[in-house]
This record gives C-alpha cells, structure tokens and sequence, in this order.
C-alpha cells in the first residue's frame, strides 16, 4: 500500500478512519506511532480516548522528537499509523522557536522528508493523519504563523510521496490525490513542467 496521507479538520474522523485503513492493512500487527505529548489534562483525555478506541494487540510507540530515528530501527514492509504530523510539527517548533524561522523550516521539512524517504525505502505502510490548518484565520502570534506555514509544507511534501491521499470531511473520507494530478495535467500543456506539490 504505501505511504497514505490522511487530511481533515477537528473531530472530522480522520484518526478513525486511518485506523480502519491500519487494520485492513496490518490486521493486529500494527504499530500506532504517537507524537502527543501529555501537557495538561484536557491533553491526557484526549490521549486516553485515542488508546481506548484502537485494538488493544497494537504495540504503541510514544515519540514526540525523533521519528526519523526510531523508523531507521523498524523491521521492511510493518504497517505503521503515524498520529500525527501536526502535533508532531508541534513539537518540533516548540522545541526550536529560539531558531531563526528559515532554518527551523528547513530542518523540520528535511526531518518530515527523511520520514518519508525512510518509508518508502523499507517498503512500510505509513498511514499519516495530518490536521487542515491552513483554512482559518491568520494565526495572531508569530509563532502561531510559523507552525501554519510549515504544516502547510509539510502536508504538500507529505502528498508528493504518498500514493494515496484522503480528505475526511464529517466523517466522510474522499480520495483526492488521483483526482488531483488529473487537474494539474489538465491545466498544464504537454510540453510544460509544473511543480504544485
């Protein structure tokens, strides 16, 4: 299967349906590879709910800082369900907001390419959920544009490598990305080369 990118709003039922793909995928024998961090008790229940909704026979692999790393260790072809690269760019960003905003860009978007480059050269199947940010209001702090603008990069280079790519909207899941490059095709003549992802 790949590497599949699932997108969607708050509470539109991505999680759930990237588990239903997980366990289609991998039965029991799934790894559920969680980025959240425990920060407060609305924080916590929210995990809680997250353990108690998937089976209890998937090994749980809590890593909020290093996922390239930790998938350098994973056996060829294991199904994996990232959850997910918005707090995990959370994360990141919080834990590099002295750098200078280029830079910390540019070693986030290397560590969400080396994730995927490692993916694909294992053969894993890695099921991504990734919060829509991008679609509301301009974010008030500088900190709060930085994280809108690298989950924005982050989520198109996410595309660029998977092979299928969802939009959950109300608990409806639509496949996007064929139907996607058909209208890049469309809009581009033949004997010119445009890049969107």
């Amino acid at each position: 299967m790949g590497i599949i990118l699932i997108q969607g709003g708050a509470r539109s039922g991505k999680s759930s349906f990237a588990e239903l793909i997980a366990q289609k995928i991998g039965g029991l024998d799934v790894i559920y590879l969680a980025s959240g961090v425990v920060t407060d008790s609305e924080m916590e229940l929210r995990i809680e709910k997250h353990r108690q909704q998937r089976p209890a026979e998937w090994q749980t692999v809590e890593e909020a800082y290093n996922i390239s790393s930790y998938l350098r260790k994973v056996e060829q072809n294991k199904t994996i369900l990232f959850d997910c690269l918005t707090t995990y760019l959370g994360n990141l960003i919080y834990k590099k907001q002295e750098q200078d905003f280029a830079e910390m860009e540019a070693e986030i978007l290397t560590e969400i390419e080396n994730i995927l480059e490692i993916a694909r050269s294992k053969d894993l199947n890695l099921i991504i959920v990734h919060n829509e940010t991008g679609k509301g209001v301009v974010p008030a702090s500088k900190m709060g544009r930085y994280f809108r603008d690298i989950s924005g990069r982050a989520a198109r280079l996410a595309a660029e490598y998977a092979e299928k790519v969802y939009l959950v909207q109300s608990g409806l899941p639509l496949e996007i990305k064929e139907e996607g490059l058909k209208n890049i095709k469309k809009y581009t003549s033949d004997n010119e080369e445009v890049r969107v992802l």
